[in-house]
């Protein structure tokens, strides 16, 4: 559903209906909670709309790095500037340019760990797998896993560390 209908339900919707959202909170898309906050507060209910606030506040600033990492990825994926980006982080996350600028230095960081860790995940089977088959021994399914996932983590530290340049 996009914000127009959501906050056309929210307008329709009891206030009892409303508060029972709020207790689902964890629940819903976080572009929708502003919507439910104004439609609240137009309603008096502004403890309601305070106890949304503080709940944002305390969850805002617990953020796993991984989330942070897919988020850069993402805003500078859609073509991003670095000012809108650090705007978006402190809004979404709380986080101010200074914190986002050390985010931005480890995703490079993880960006070539990240290939160094996929290289030698494919590297090392491919030696394994043909001094297996030199000994004319059966190779197995591990080897390929792990080639598999090498390729994954090679990959994806290529994608970190081209996107973060």
């Amino acid at each position: 559903m996009d914000k127009k209908t959501i906050k056309e339900n929210y307008a329709t919707f009891s206030t009892e209906k409303l508060k029972g959202i709020v207790l689902e909170i964890k629940s819903l898309n976080p572009e929708f909670i502003p919507l439910l906050q104004n439609e609240l507060i137009k309603r008096n209910e502004n403890e309601v709309a305070i106890g949304i606030t503080e709940y944002l506040t305390s969850i805002k600033y617990h953020i796993s790095e991984s989330v942070l990492f897919d988020s850069i990825l993402n805003f500078r994926k859609a073509g991003l500037t670095e000012t809108e980006i650090d705007f978006e982080l402190k809004s979404n996350h709380g986080i101010d340019s200074n914190y986002a600028e050390l985010v931005r230095i480890s995703l490079k960081e993880k960006g070539k760990e990240n290939i160094a860790i996929g290289t030698a995940m494919i590297i090392i089977p491919l030696i394994l797998g043909i001094i297996l088959l030199t000994m004319r021994t059966f190779i197995g399914v591990f080897p390929l896993l792990l080639i598999g996932i090498g390729i994954w983590r090679l990959n994806k530290g290529i994608m970190q560390k081209r996107v973060n340049n």
